[in-house]
């Protein structure tokens, strides 16, 4: 095998373990990311109200949870794009308006709320799009 034929089969072989060893991280990588549709407007109010349902529904079930009124609970739930932790927030929040700490088991079902709350926020702008 002459010196020239050596290299061009060193590099063919290269070229395939590096192909090879590209082709699972590859087929492994997670499709790109298509841009947001564009809702129409009545999407885009389909979006709003239930958003707005959604989040009333979580009001209530802490409601019932911590038998807070309704006002004390909006009160305790931090600003849209605050910095805290929102659980946190709440529950400290309602401890101090209802003088007596939450019992594990509320703070359980709470968390329990916000993890349907933002599960249901989560798949809101896929079922807009059907909508």
């Amino acid at each position: 095998m002459s010196l020239n034929m050596k290299a061009d089969f060193l590099r063919l072989v290269l070229i395939t373990l590096l192909l090879g060893a590209a082709a699972p991280t590859l087929a492994q990588s997670p499709p790109p990311a298509r841009p947001p549709a564009v809702l129409t407007p009545v999407q885009a109010a389909f979006l709003q109200a239930e958003a707005r349902r959604i989040e009333d529904a979580f009001v209530q079930k802490v409601m019932g949870i911590s038998g807070a009124s309704r006002s004390q609970v909006v009160r305790a739930i931090p600003a849209k794009g605050r910095l805290t932790d929102r659980l946190s927030r709440i529950y400290s929040s309602l401890e101090r308006d209802l003088g007596a700490p939450l019992a594990d088991e509320q703070k359980a079902m709470i968390f329990v709320a916000e993890g349907e709350r933002k599960q249901a926020l989560k798949e809101l702008p896929a079922l807009a799009a059907t909508k």
